[in-house]
């Protein structure tokens, strides 16, 4: 099961996934995703710490995340993610795609003033 929170910084908004996304998680994943690109943020990002597995569905969606950002012109990035979804992203050659960071370096560029 998973569960996804937001944290909403202005023009930045921060999913944090938590639990196992997988293609059971898509269709709850995708209304959560909606809800916050109809309000234009200038970026996305998408908080992995918490995940701890993650199926071929579930990463499919996020390029599908990617394809829409691109589209709407919002910045897309993923950070802070644990070992097991770092191999799963460099297997899958995500890295190639997308904007992964580390906590400190999104907050320093993001976050802070």
């Amino acid at each position: 099961m998973v569960s996804i929170s937001s944290e909403d910084h202005g023009k930045v908004i921060v999913l944090k996934i938590e639990g196992d996304f997988y293609i059971e998680s898509i269709e709850f994943a995708e209304k959560i995703w909606n809800e916050h690109m109809a309000r234009r943020p200038k970026v996305m990002a998408i908080n992995c710490k918490g995940i701890k597995y993650i199926d071929s569905s579930a990463i499919g969606i996020l390029v599908k995340f990617l394809n829409n950002a691109m589209k709407q012109k919002t910045e897309l990035i993923f950070f802070d993610l644990s070992d097991n979804i770092i191999s799963v992203f460099q297997t899958a050659k995500l890295g190639n795609f997308f904007r992964i960071m580390t906590r400190t370096q999104f907050e320093m560029e993001y976050l802070e003033s």
